[in-house]
């Protein structure tokens, strides 16, 4: 089967996310394309399509909005979903009670309810990313760490790859 696995990443943990995704995809047998997204590339040419962003005030980043759009009103393809931002499913950079209470409380991405809508998204998964120091402004920062927060990655690599056997036995 051949997959595209398309992202949004502002300071890389996406990228690495769907690196790994890619990788247990190409594992399982998929022939597989990578590539970062962009507003004038839409994936059209594949038997399935995973794409995920990094999240920034509760939507995906811009050129992955605009890819999701697209796909969502011409996606003869299944699509799988992710979204990378400081709390996921399984793991968080905040502090737990903070995660807790963020968790359920989570509205799907703008991008992701359009691609639901449409019909054609399987699954959609959150993880959590990985922050440096100065990845949030100076108000942000104060914010974070009130909220708890730890720098570092807290991707739980685990759940990716289980995230990516569900996708390759989903068929």
């Amino acid at each position: 089967m051949h997959t595209v696995v398309a992202y949004g990443s502002a300071h890389g943990a996406t990228e690495g996310i769907a690196q790994r995704i890619a990788d247990g995809l190409r594992n399982g047998g998929d022939s597989v394309e990578l590539w970062p997204l962009q507003s004038d590339r839409s994936p059209d040419r594949a038997d399935r399509l995973v794409i995920g962003s990094a999240i920034h005030n509760g939507q995906w980043l811009p050129e992955a909005e605009q890819v999701a759009e697209s796909v969502a009103k011409d996606s003869g393809s299944p699509v799988w979903a992710f979204s990378v931002s400081s709390v996921g499913a399984t793991s968080t950079f905040l502090s737990p009670r903070v995660a807790r209470f963020l968790r359920p409380r989570t509205p799907l991405p703008r991008a992701v309810a359009a691609i639901e809508a449409s019909g054609a998204l399987r699954s959609h998964r959150a993880f959590a990313g990985a922050i440096a120091r100065g990845d949030w402004p100076g108000f942000g920062r104060i914010v974070f760490r009130l909220m708890g927060g730890k720098y570092g990655d807290a991707r739980d690599w685990d759940d990716v790859d289980r995230w990516s056997r569900e996708i390759l036995d989903a068929g």
